[in-house]
């Protein structure tokens, strides 16, 4: 089973917070004061599935399919250190 990867992260804006789709640069979503809430609407607006982890190494949270293997997952050591 082949998933198309999404790779989104968190991006500090003027005035708050966002998302980003990393692949396009495209900016989407509304600005949050906190990225608490920028994190809980992500989850409330799930792209489905996928689902959200932080990364292990650069600690950007990054939407991986949620069947990815644990070693393929951005959010273990066993990923970073292949």
């Amino acid at each position: 089973m082949s998933a198309k990867a999404i790779d989104r992260v968190c991006l500090s804006v003027p005035g708050g917070w966002q998302s980003q789709d990393k692949v396009t640069g495209v900016v989407f979503g509304p600005v949050f004061n906190k990225i608490d809430d920028l994190w809980d609407w992500q989850k409330d607006n799930p792209v489905e599935g996928m689902k959200l982890v932080k990364s292990y190494m650069t600690g950007e949270w990054v939407l991986i399919s949620e069947d990815t293997p644990w070693c393929c997952n951005p959010a273990s050591e066993s990923y970073w250190s292949m």
